[in-house]
C-alpha cells in the first residue's frame, strides 16, 4: 500500500494529557490516543489511527488542512508517499512537543496559554507518566524531533530524554531534527544536549523579522534582537563544523513582515547560510477576531493582498532553498469578522426567533438522540435549545477534547471510539460546514445535517 510517510513517520506527543497525534496538519487535529491511558503501541495501531492512514491510502485529503500542510497547498502530496506491506509495530520516527512552555509570547500562538490554572503537581506527574512511556520505546527510535509546540531550551522533561537517547541503531542510521526560536540557543544551553552531535542533526530556527521592533512585538519579548543575532552566528559555526548538517531558517509571514520577505530571504542565504528557507502562512487558530484575521495576507479580502501578491514577485522567492509552504494558493479565510458575526446573529436569531426553525430540527432528527459539532456561539445556543427535549450524550468540537458544556463532555473527531453513531448530528459552523459533514458521516454516523440547512429549509416553507 502506499501512505502520505506523515500518516507512518510523523508520530507526535503534543501536551501534558499525553496525547498523540499523526501529522499536525489535519484539520481535525488527528489525535489517535494519549499516553497516559495507553502505551504507544496501542496508540499506534489504534482504530483512530487506522482510520487516518485509510483516508491516505485511498487518496483523500479532505481532512488535511492546506493552510499548514505544504503538500497538499503545493498539489504534491504523492511525492510524500511511501510503500509499505503492513505498518509497523512501532513508529521509526518520534516528535516530542508536550511540555508547551515558551520564553516568547508570540502573536500568532496559543501554546504560552497552555499552562494557566493548571496545577503544577498534577502536571509533573502527568510530564513523569508521559517520559516513562517514551523511555520505554526510544531506543527503537531512529528519528527524534522536538519541539514545535514551545521552545525547546526551557522544556527540561523533552532536554533530558534527548540527553539520554541511546538509541539501539547505530548512529549513521539515527537523525534528530530541533526546532527552536533561537533566543536561547548559545553554547551553554547546546552542551546539554550536545550529544546529539554524532547523529544526522538538522535545526529549524523561526524568526518572525530582521527588524528590531517588529521581531520584539511578533515574538512578544523584550529580548534584543542582537541576542538572537548572535546566536545565529553560533548556530551557524556548528552548521560550518559539520556538528549540524542542515539549518533550516524560518518565519510566519503575515501583514507585519510579509514586506521584508525578500531581504529577509536574502539574509538568510547570505549571512547564515541557511541550507533551507521555509515560509509558512499565518494560520489563524480558533475563533477569528479582527486582530487574527488581519495578519492573514494570504487573504483574498485583507486590504494589503494585492500588495502581498506583488512582493511575492520577487525572483529570490525561485531560489532552489527558499520554500513557500502556502504554494501560492489563498487562504480562504474570508471577510472580515464583522461580516461573519452578522451571519452568526443570523443563524442565533433563527434558533430563538424563528418558530418554524424547532420544527424543522424536530423533522430531520431521524434518532432518538441528537449531537452538535461545533462548540461556537452558535453551537452552545443549540445546544441550550436541544437539550430541553432531546438526549444528547456528547457535543463534538476539534480543539475542546476532554472539556464540558452543560455537563455534555465534548470530544474530537478522532476521539470517538467507542460512542454510539446512532445519533443524527447537527454541525453548528457559519462556514466550511460541508467538509465536516462529510467528515462525520465517514466516521460512521448516519445522519448529519449543518444548521445553513436546517435554516435554509425552514425560511423556504
Amino acid at each position: 500500500m502506499e501512505l502520505c510517510r506523515r500518516a507512518v513517520e510523523f508520530v507526535q506527543v503534543c501536551n501534558e494529557e499525553g496525547e498523540v497525534r499523526i501529522c499536525g496538519w489535519l484539520k481535525d487535529g488527528g489525535i489517535i490516543g494519549r499516553l497516559t491511558d495507553n502505551t504507544m503501541e496501542e496508540i499506534y495501531h489504534s482504530t483512530e489511527a487506522e482510520l487516518i492512514r485509510e483516508y491516505h491510502a485511498n487518496k483523500d485529503y479532505s481532512n488535511c488542512n492546506p493552510n499548514a500542510c505544504p503538500y497538499v497547498a503545493n498539489n504534491n502530496v504523492e511525492e510524500n508517499f511511501i510503500r509499505m506491506d503492513e505498518v509497523p509495530k512501532l513508529p521509526s520516527a518520534l516528535y516530542l512537543a508536550y511540555e508547551n512552555v515558551c520564553n516568547y509570547r508570540c502573536v500568532m500562538c496559543g501554546v504560552h496559554d497552555c499552562t494557566k490554572h493548571v496545577d503544577a503537581v498534577e502536571r509533573e506527574k502527568k510530564l513523569d507518566k508521559i517520559d516513562a512511556e517514551l523511555l520505554k520505546i526510544l531506543p527503537y527510535v531512529k528519528k527524534i524531533s522536538a519541539n514545535g509546540l514551545g521552545e525547546l531550551f526551557v522544556s527540561n522533561h523533552i532536554l533530558k530524554l534527548l540527553s539520554e537517547w541511546k538509541p539501539i541503531a547505530e548512529p549513521a542510521e539515527c537523525s534528530v531534527s530541533l526546532e527552536t526560536n533561537g533566543s536561547l540557543f548559545n553554547e551553554r544551553n547546546w552542551s546539554r544536549i550536545s550529544n546529539l552531535g554524532q547523529y544526522h542533526l538538522g535545526v529549524s530556527i523561526t524568526v518572525l523579522s530582521f527588524d528590531e521592533d517588529i521581531y520584539q512585538e511578533l515574538s512578544g519579548t523584550t529580548l534584543p534582537l542582537s541576542n538572537l543575532i548572535d546566536n545565529l552566528y553560533f548556530v551557524k559555526q556548528l552548521r560550518e563544523k559539520g556538528i549540524i548538517n542542515r539549518l533550516s531558517l524560518a518565519t510566519v509571514y503575515q501583514e507585519k513582515n510579509f514586506r521584508e520577505l525578500p531581504q529577509f530571504v536574502k539574509r538568510c542565504l547570505e549571512e547564515f547560510s541557511a541550507d533551507y528557507v521555509r515560509l509558512r502562512p499565518v494560520d489563524v487558530w480558533g475563533e477569528c477576531d479582527m486582530q487574527g484575521w488581519f495578519r492573514d495576507v494570504r487573504n483574498e479580502y485583507h486590504p494589503c493582498h494585492k500588495e502581498f501578491l506583488e512582493v511575492m514577485k520577487d525572483p529570490i522567492f525561485k531560489h532552489p532553498k527558499v520554500h513557500d509552504w502556502g504554494g501560492g494558493q489563498p487562504s480562504g479565510l474570508g471577510p472580515e469578522p464583522y461580516i461573519r458575526t452578522r451571519a452568526k446573529y443570523h443563524l442565533m436569531e433563527n434558533i430563538f426567533c424563528n418558530e418554524k426553525f424547532e420544527k424543522e430540527v424536530a423533522n430531520e432528527i431521524a434518532t432518538e438522540q441528537v449531537s452538535v459539532y461545533g462548540m461556537t456561539v452558535v453551537g452552545k445556543a443549540l445546544t441550550s435549545m436541544l437539550k430541553e427535549n432531546y438526549k444528547i450524550p456528547f457535543l463534538m468540537d476539534r480543539g475542546m477534547n476532554g472539556q464540558k458544556y452543560m455537563g455534555i463532555p465534548i470530544f474530537a473527531v478522532n476521539h470517538l471510539k467507542g460512542l454510539d453513531r446512532n445519533v443524527t448530528v447537527i454541525v453548528a459552523l457559519d462556514k466550511n460546514e460541508d467538509a465536516v459533514v462529510e467528515l462525520l458521516k465517514r466516521e460512521g454516523f448516519q445522519k448529519v445535517i449543518s444548521i445553513n440547512e436546517l435554516v435554509k429549509n425552514c425560511n423556504a416553507g
